[in-house]
């Protein structure tokens, strides 16, 4: 009987490359969503790689990982960093930099609705508001027909500016919480459905 001990087998080179499909098709899907919110893909694809790694990855390796230039690899990793989803790995000993993904998906998609979809909706509102200053001030007219198209404007405008403010606070708490009752919403646009009818 051969008490020698058999050598650990290493797994198959198709286990690595099957593995290695799974990856690229998630970072694809990644890519695709964060396009369609008006990110670049390439951020999406460069997270999810590191989202997937069980360990920091250097820059060459993301580049191998998502066939992504070393260029945009760069540009996508400083980005990332500046958004926060992604963070340098220390590496004592080693020239080299190494990155890891911030795995709370949650906190990544409520710094998203802070940072732009608030932003954007806080900004309508201030456009909306100095529509109806101007309306106030100078766009009241004196003959019947230019005040009445001015009330209808304000009218239409201030339905708008209530939209914006509800959307606005919807966000606000959905980022904070991570739920958001859209009852509100559904009051405002339906007595705006009922005003216009």
């Amino acid at each position: 009987m051969n008490t020698a001990s058999a050598p650990t087998a290493s797994p198959p080179a198709s286990d690595a490359a099957a593995r290695a499909r799974a990856v690229a098709l998630v970072a694809e899907a990644i890519g695709e969503i964060i396009g369609f919110w008006n990110f670049k893909p390439s951020l999406g694809r460069v997270w999810a790689v590191l989202f997937l790694s069980a360990d920091p990855l250097d820059a060459e390796q993301i580049e191998a990982q998502t066939g992504l230039s070393a260029g945009m690899v760069s540009t996508s990793l400083n980005e990332l960093l500046q958004w926060g989803v992604v963070r340098r790995q220390p590496a004592p000993g080693e020239r080299r930099r190494l990155f890891l993904a911030e795995t709370d998906v949650w906190m990544l998609v409520a710094r998203v609705f802070r940072e732009r979809e608030l932003r954007l909706v806080s900004s309508t509102i201030e456009q909306l508001e100095a529509a109806l200053r101007i309306l106030d001030g100078e766009g009241r007219g004196t003959d019947p027909r230019s005040m009445h198209q001015s009330r209808y404007l304000h009218t239409r405008i201030s339905r708008l500016l209530e939209l914006a403010r509800t959307g606005h606070r919807l966000i606000d708490r959905f980022s904070r919480t991570g739920s958001a009752n859209l009852r509100p919403l559904r009051d405002v646009l339906a007595a705006a459905r009922s005003a216009s009818g």
